[in-house]
């Protein structure tokens, strides 16, 4: 992959109510990590972790505070996954080679976090990359290097008792995906982007950001409700799990909503999980 990235490191999840979106998340089946609160700023959050990426639940913990944007956001949308994350392994290095390919970065930019540990608080840092927006169209987007990786990753912390193993994709509704082709291979490196008809699969590292359009998510999901909004939007992520059978088996046992498809893949509705559909499958 070009400009030093790594893969998908995370999905932004805005949330109205943090501590109500821990309750339920942790209800679906997922181990959340303590809380954080961003240093300077009045946003907290709470991680669901896997040895390669991670979703992010983000709430404001101080009302009247900087929100980089947040209340806006929940204001204008709702809840939802409105900022998808690429790793990179060395953010001034990253820098230089999007400079070079004229995708106009903003400098490094860091940024710490308080982690609430039971044996005390620590300082998770990171190094942010910026985007502009015709560098990432259609989806925002920037780019992450973890300055502290050994602080995120606990091993309690990365057991789910729905199966849940890693974010495989990430589905996002638009308009006209064959336009997004170009410039996210120019963003991610040649071949990146794959064209199906009228859908365009991004793979960066292991895992892929789907665009479709809103027909094609009836076409591809036609068992469970998604989300209805202007696009674009995601729509939905799909978790990588060993046994679908066992997924379904948690979610049957803990009385949440799901459906399962033809080839079993679990499927829980978007009213359910803070505005985005979830999707648990064994497919590759």
């Amino acid at each position: 992959m070009a400009h030093h990235i790594t893969g998908l490191d995370h999905t932004v999840h805005a949330v109205t109510d943090l501590e109500a979106a821990k309750a339920n998340w942790q209800r679906l089946g997922f181990t959340l990590t303590p809380r954080g609160r961003h240093i300077g700023w009045a946003t907290g959050n709470y991680c669901i972790m896997f040895p390669r990426n991670y979703h992010e639940l983000l709430g404001i913990a101080e009302p009247g505070g900087y929100t980089a944007g947040v209340e806006d956001l929940l204001k204008a949308k709702g809840p939802g996954v409105h900022k998808v994350v690429l790793g990179i392994d060395d953010a001034g290095a990253a820098v230089q080679e999007l400079k070079a390919s004229g995708l106009n970065p903003s400098e490094p930019q860091d940024l710490k976090r308080e982690l609430e540990l039971p044996e005390g608080t620590v300082l998770p840092g990171f190094s942010l990359v910026h985007l502009p927006p015709e560098a990432t169209p259609q989806l925002s987007m920037f780019l992450c290097q973890h300055l502290t990786p050994e602080l995120l990753r606990k091993p309690d912390w990365l057991l789910h008792p729905n199966g849940a193993q890693q974010i495989a994709s990430v589905i996002v509704a638009v308009d006209n995906p064959p336009a997004l082709e170009l410039p996210y291979e120019t963003l991610v490196g040649a071949g990146a982007a794959v064209r199906t008809d009228r859908m365009v699969a991004v793979r960066a590292g292991e895992e892929t950001v789907l665009f479709v359009t809103p027909d094609d998510l009836d076409t591809l999901f036609p068992d469970i409700d998604h989300p209805v909004r202007p696009t674009p939007y995601v729509a939905g992520l799909r978790f990588r799990v060993h046994n679908t059978e066992a997924a379904a088996a948690y979610f049957k046992a803990a009385g949440v909503e799901h459906a399962r498809s033809l080839d079993g893949t679990v499927l829980v509705p978007a009213s359910v999980a803070d505005g985005i559909f979830l999707e648990f499958s064994n497919r590759a």
